[in-house]
């Protein structure tokens, strides 16, 4: 299994599908598929920026497991 369709490497699987699914049931029309590659777009963002932050601290994997991410992602949930 390639890394990018990996759920453990990839904390932005879900909405990586879910945009590519709604590209390819609109015919590649991305204007109807604006709300699904935001949230992608978003998500990638948001766990790069961990990823970075991480790395800058010496925290090894620099991107967190899926079940520390599960973790991360209720705690921002959480404060924002």
């Amino acid at each position: 299994m390639s890394e990018a369709k990996n759920g453990d490497s990839n904390p932005c699987l879900q909405e990586q599908r879910l945009s590519f699914k709604c590209l390819q049931d609109s015919f590649g029309d991305k204007s109807k598929c604006e709300p699904q590659i935001e949230n992608y777009k978003d998500c990638k963002t948001f766990w790069y920026n961990i990823y970075k932050e991480r790395k800058n601290n010496k925290i090894r994997p620099y991107m967190p497991s899926l079940e520390e991410r599960i973790k991360i992602k209720k705690e921002y949930m959480n404060g924002h």
